[in-house]
């Protein structure tokens, strides 16, 4: 396995890094990058982990559900994580709970300590460039298009703008999941939630 993972690791970073003038830097991110496979169906960490913090999470390859678990263990859906995703678990306070991963399809996820990447960016500027650039960016990213999501009111512009920003992924998702996202409240009828006169269903869904 370790061969795969070597591949991912090259996927990701050679388009990001030169081969030969950042060699050693290239060296330092592979040796502090700890490499995670995830099954379909399984969390990445142990229930009440907060193993997560600290750490950059990037999606190698798969795709994962990030949630938080409060201490009423009460699950809140946050990001939904595709091959290039990158996700930066800081800020959370002990109350917002812990985050964890769920892989909706078998999964290969990179984690790298924060403190670590620092130590390299001070031996290594191209690290600092890579992660201004490249991680910090996506993560950026990822959290805005999210949170565009969230606060849109209108339940027609949601489902086009998930449709948009997480292209080919409608489908594959589970549906509680996507009405998760979608935030569609099931206590309300369709005409009030949708404005259309029919049943939830992806092929309701699927018609906007």
């Amino acid at each position: 396995m370790e061969v795969d993972y070597i591949k991912y690791f090259l996927k990701v970073f050679l388009p990001l890094l030169d081969r030969k003038k950042d060699r050693a830097a290239i060296r330092f991110m592979y040796r502090h990058t700890a490499f995670l496979s995830i099954r379909k169906g399984k969390t990445l960490f142990k229930p009440n982990s907060s193993a997560a913090n600290g750490s950059i999470i990037i999606v190698a390859d798969g795709l994962v559900n990030g949630y938080l678990v409060n201490e009423e263990a009460e699950q809140a859906n946050i990001w939904l994580g595709t091959k290039g995703s990158v996700y930066i678990p800081n800020g959370f306070k002990q109350t917002d709970g812990n985050f964890n991963l769920f892989a909706i399809k078998d999964t290969i996820v990179f984690l790298i300590d924060q403190s670590e990447l620092e130590e390299g960016c001070a031996w290594y500027p191209v690290l600092d460039s890579l992660f201004n650039t490249y991680l910090l960016r996506t993560a950026i990213s990822d959290v805005n298009n999210r949170n565009i999501l969230f606060r849109m009111q209108n339940t027609e512009n949601r489902i086009s703008l998930f449709k948009r920003i997480y292209p080919g992924l409608f489908d594959q998702i589970p549906i509680d999941l996507l009405l998760s996202y979608l935030d569609i409240d099931l206590s309300l009828t369709p005409k009030q939630n949708l404005q259309i006169n029919n049943v939830y269903s992806l092929d309701v869904l699927n018609n906007f």
